[in-house]
């Protein structure tokens, strides 16, 4: 499905109508690609606020983020660990959760280095280290809104990658092309896009000589200049005696159509859709190049565009494993650190990790392939059950959350609502971003209802304080989380 041709062109500043009104759907839409969903509150918060100071507040904020906290055990090599493996593991798991946890409790950031984990991709299970993993996620983190070139230039020295791509053992006696085709193919340029094998090789020679030590665990990296090529190469029809900063000159001098371009495509098919609009994109990758790979500066022109925001861009996005799992916290507004436990979020990663999506593993240097992907019969089921199983055994027996469950619905409809039509459909629209065909809100109005006595709905009895209220609520997300709508965002 491509999106309608009208849109064409149309990265001017987003400006509310009747027919396209700043309301709830809006903004859930908005925090839904750039993060992991909207509690009620953030909605609300967004509402006060014009859609460009909305996303120039987010924006703002990525941008002057701290940098990540390093763990203690940061810089931990194996000599550190001595022989205690259950340790290593133990930091390891701790780490994994306090990712996950960032997904539910801010999503922004974490949802931005995801896509970044998603770009430069490395395995945790190739190179084995907890503080190269830290080292990892700590670029991917301070990157995230920064500047790409940068970027890039850090991670073919990060220590990860090193080792994940063989630059580890990248010498001028015997270059290792790996991480140079992948430099050129997945991470600026785009496959077959500018480059030929004989560049693969000149550059894998150019970028000789970088070492970590990845049988001892330790995170520094080192230039060994009798280790490098320094003889004269041939990149992009460019003759000299480069070395690893004139291959990121050649890359992002003498192709920068091509990188910008690329990756401004690669942001819209996360962002907005699996199709790419290439006006769009072209739009994008000026405004990239212009602001010298600068990232906040396309993020900020593509989500207050009219584009981002049109109706047939809303509920397109198929949602990853973590996306659909993260929601159902936001939305519901269970982030707090006593619900999310972590048992919880061990729980989360778990069900992550079994419908695909291993933090820190993806699946191949590609990455991710996403969007269809994410679903077949297998993985769907499984997205019912883990979902019914934090509705049921998690939500359920859990008395604050299922008070926060009430609050929601006293907020979307105030506290002295008795029509169970209307509690229903306002908590369709805030979990789905759309209304249901009749026949399948009907069937929403009846999970919801449950076997609390019809006539207790018609002679007073019934109210958003009655007891079985939270368990109502319980049981309409277990319906909606089983529609193929809540699978798109």
């Amino acid at each position: 499905m491509s999106l309608p041709g009208t849109l064409l062109g149309f990265l001017e500043p987003f400006v509310p109508s009747a027919n396209q009104p700043w309301d709830a759907r809006r903004v859930q839409h908005f925090y839904q690609r750039v993060g992991f969903g909207a509690t009620r509150e953030m909605i609300n918060q967004g509402l006060a606020l014009t859609p460009g100071e909305l996303v120039d507040q987010v924006i703002d904020g990525l941008v002057a983020a701290p940098d990540p906290v390093p763990p203690f055990w940061a810089n931990w090599s194996w000599d550190d660990y001595g022989d205690d493996d259950d340790l290593y593991f133990q930091h390891k798991r701790e780490f994994n959760i306090r990712w996950m946890r960032e997904m539910v409790e801010e999503g922004l950031r974490a949802k931005l280095a995801l896509f970044w984990h998603n770009h430069f991709v490395t395995e945790e299970l190739v190179y084995s280290c907890n503080s190269f993993m830290w080292a990892y996620y700590n670029l991917l983190h301070r990157f995230a809104v920064g500047n790409f070139r940068t970027f890039v230039e850090e991670m073919g020295v990060n220590p990860a990658m090193l080792v994940y791509l063989n630059g580890n053992i990248n010498v001028a006696s015997q270059p290792n092309e790996n991480y140079a085709r992948e430099l050129m193919e997945l991470f600026t340029m785009g496959e077959s896009n500018g480059y030929t094998q004989d560049d693969i090789v000149e550059v894998a020679r150019a970028l000789t000589g970088w070492r970590v030590n990845m049988y001892s665990c330790d995170n520094t990296v080192t230039f060994n200049i009798n280790l490098h090529d320094q003889g004269q190469k041939t990149i992009f029809g460019h003759t000299g005696n480069w070395g690893y900063d004139d291959v990121h000159d050649l890359i992002f001098n003498s192709r920068r159509d091509q990188v910008a371009h690329y990756i401004c495509q690669k942001l819209y098919r996360f962002f907005v859709y699996q199709e790419p609009n290439e006006e769009v994109v072209n739009e994008l990758a000026d405004t990239f190049k212009n602001n010298n790979w600068e990232i906040a500066p396309v993020l900020r022109q593509l989500f207050k565009s009219a584009h981002f925001f049109d109706d047939s861009v809303i509920n397109t996005y198929i949602k990853s494993p973590v996306d659909a799992m993260a929601n159902l916290f936001r939305l519901t507004g269970v982030i707090t650190p006593d619900e999310l436990t972590d048992d919880n979020i061990a729980y989360l990663n778990y069900i992550v990790d079994q419908l695909g999506q291993e933090i820190f593993n993806p699946v191949d240097v590609a990455g991710w392939p996403g969007y269809h992907a994410w679903l077949n019969e297998n993985t769907l089921a499984f997205r019912w059950a883990f979902s019914a199983n934090f509705l049921y055994g998690r939500f359920a027996n859990y008395e604050p959350i299922r008070e926060k469950l009430r609050s929601l619905a006293i907020d979307l409809v105030g506290p002295d609502q008795t029509d169970p039509l209307i509690v229903t459909r306002a908590l369709v629209d805030h979990f789905l971003k759309r209304e249901l065909d009749p026949p399948l809100f009907d069937t929403a109005v009846q999970y919801f209802k449950g076997e609390i006595p019809e006539n207790y709905f018609q002679n007073g009895t019934w109210g958003l304080y009655y007891s079985e209220v939270p368990y109502q609520i319980i049981n309409l997300l277990y319906y909606i989380t089983r529609l193929p709508e809540w699978q798109l965002g």
